[in-house]
């Protein structure tokens, strides 16, 4: 199940193409056409749950203008965000997924020669487009309960520092940051450095009682921005809609001069406005994936598994193994899961939550695992 493709060698490429690990492209949805020999997708911290039926409507209404680029500011979207979170709507910047938000911040802010400091293990663009700017990426721990520590960053920090990530709640440890740590984190970064606060799984942390970053990051003098996205909670993966709340009218101008035009396309833009309106849509989706989440920890604790504290909408465990032959044995019984790839951390594993049904297949089928392991 899992896609091995052959790396061909881009010998002609810039030097920061050539130093990066050969790609992998990982399993999706589309691979999988045929539902009757689909696996369980619990690797790529998808919804289980349809988004609102609202944002389906819109969308189809959309397309009857196919044939026009679609608001290149996303101005609709933008203002319906602002004002929920009281931010003006000229700050509320549109991405083709948070995804490539993150990747224009290392645009923006990053030269041959500097660094960024991002947190270790975390979502790999950080680190990959740092990279791909001629910069380094250098690597900040997570703390023990595995959230982003902020005293790691900041001791992090060096004379060539220009981009400071972090991200809570973090994949894929699902560890979520406090308002103490938010606010040394903030206080402490120099002001000539952007300040990125990745929120992908920002909904999923509220409802599990964090604290809102946007009040805090507000007190900040240096440039700053938060990213979220309408794929996780939303359940919108497909029409890929991911915005920045932008701490000024300079972050705001440094995107518009490095970002693609018309990334985000009318439908997509259509069905994220019309799921952000949908409050009771998400609130059932929030309270559905918390519920299964503490059962799927429950279950993995119960299996004599360390079971990594999570605020989102995926699970980790420890093994006494590395991970891989759990992840082997997995999708042999149809459940992909993923691995934490990342070099300290061998026999970790992350398990998406997803329907009841889900939750008792993994435990089973790790539990048998477990039990022919031993």
């Amino acid at each position: 199940m899992t896609t091995r493709e052959a790396a061909a060698d881009p010998s002609w490429a810039t030097p920061a193409i050539r130093a990066l690990p050969a790609y992998r492209r990982p399993p999706t949805f589309a691979d999988f056409p045929d539902p009757a020999t689909r696996p369980r997708l619990l690797q790529l911290n998808e919804s289980p749950y349809p988004p609102s039926p609202r944002a389906a409507e819109a969308a189809a209404t959309a397309l009857a203008d196919l044939n026009r680029y679609p608001d290149i500011a996303g101005r609709a979207l933008a203002a319906a965000i602002g004002a929920r979170l009281d931010v003006p709507a000229h700050r509320i910047v549109l991405g083709c997924g948070s995804d490539e938000l993150i990747h224009f911040a290392t645009v923006v802010a990053l030269a041959a020669g500097d660094s960024a400091v991002v947190p270790a293990p975390s979502f790999p663009r950080y680190a990959l487009s740092t990279r791909l700017a001629g910069a380094t990426p250098i690597r900040a721990k997570l703390d023990a309960h595995g959230a982003c520590d902020a005293q790691a960053l900041l001791r992090a920090i060096g004379p060539r520092t220009r981009l400071v990530v972090a991200c809570t709640p973090n994949p894929p440890s699902g560890g979520m940051m406090d308002e103490a740590a938010l606010r040394a984190l903030i206080a402490g970064v120099p002001q000539d450095a952007l300040l990125l606060l990745d929120e992908a799984y920002y909904e999923f942390g509220r409802h599990a009682g964090g604290p809102d970053a946007l009040a805090l990051l507000r007190a900040r003098k240096g440039p700053w921005l938060s990213t979220r996205t309408f794929s996780k909670a939303h359940g919108l993966a497909a029409l890929r809609v991911g915005y920045a709340i932008c701490g000024d009218d300079t972050v705001v101008e440094a995107f518009a001069r490095a970002r693609l035009q018309f990334n985000v396309p009318a439908p997509s833009q259509a069905a994220a406005r019309a799921a952000f309106a949908d409050e009771a849509h998400l609130a059932r989706t929030l309270a559905a994936v918390a519920d299964e989440r503490e059962r799927l920890a429950r279950g993995l604790g119960a299996l004599g598994l360390r079971v990594w504290p999570s605020a989102a909408n995926f699970v980790s465990c420890s093994l006494a193994r590395p991970a891989a032959a759990a992840m082997a044995a997995l999708e042999a019984a149809g459940i992909l899961v993923r691995d934490w790839r990342d070099p300290d951390h061998p026999n970790e594993l992350r398990i998406g939550v997803g329907t009841a049904a889900d939750t008792d297949a993994v435990l089973a089928a790790l539990g048998r695992f477990l039990r022919e392991a031993a």
